[in-house]
């Protein structure tokens, strides 16, 4: 649906790049931030070098594990130079995904936190953290269908409070990520996990991934376009 363009930079200078963008050009960069206890849910503008230094951690290491996950496909982000097709893509492959999937993943916590309740590692109150942020995600979305989006067709002039609006609904968003993040372990399985528990933790980690990247798509890409 919506055309890539292709960052010029390569991936050889991923060090330069935000922690959330790398999230969203490269599935599974979130393991390798884990990893390294890298942040990127609410500080996903930091830059990766400055990140792994603040880590202590080898800047090297983090490149070489995050080339191997790249392979060799082309860093590009959906950065259509229309906002409509940029704005459909938003809404097909992230608003419509999170309303697919959501609803199952509660099930699944459901399940997961009734069988394994006595469990140590169990994710109790996951099941609740996903409802609630359910609500705010749907409310957030639905702002964005019926005002924000309809707003930035029409090439409107005041769309600065709506927008800062929006980011401050992110960083509510980024601070359920970190929750999840906490209630999981950091997506952590026991031994001998059951399938159930294993299904549910890869729900999560793609929802976190998801999401991160939706977060950096619209903050970064979207609506800088209409801030200035």
């Amino acid at each position: 649906m919506c055309d890539e363009i292709a960052q010029t930079r390569g991936i050889t200078e991923m060090a330069n790049r935000p922690v959330a963008e790398l999230v969203a050009l490269i599935p599974g960069a979130t393991r390798v931030f884990r990893h390294h206890r890298i942040n990127f849910c609410c500080h996903g503008d930091a830059i990766l070098k400055n990140a792994v230094l603040k880590r202590g951690a080898d800047i090297a290491t983090v490149e070489a594990e995050l080339r191997q996950l790249a392979g060799a496909n082309p860093l590009s982000l959906p950065v259509a130079e229309d906002d409509v097709t940029l704005i459909a893509f938003i809404l097909d492959r992230y608003h419509e995904t999170h309303r697919a999937e959501l609803p199952d993943m509660i099930a699944l916590a459901r399940k997961v936190e009734t069988v394994h309740g006595d469990h140590p590692d169990c994710p109790l109150g996951l099941a609740a953290a996903l409802e609630e942020m359910v609500i705010e995600l749907d409310d957030h979305m639905a702002k964005e269908e019926t005002v924000l989006f309809p707003a930035m067709y029409k090439k409107s002039t005041m769309l600065l409070g709506p927008i800062l609006q929006m980011r401050v609904e992110h960083e509510t968003q980024g601070e359920y990520l970190h929750r999840l993040e906490a209630l999981t372990n950091h997506l952590t399985l026991p031994d001998g996990a059951c399938g159930s528990w294993q299904r549910l933790y890869r729900s999560v980690e793609k929802l976190i991934e998801d999401l991160v990247a939706h977060i950096y798509l619209e903050n970064r890409v979207l609506f800088p376009r209409f801030e200035s």
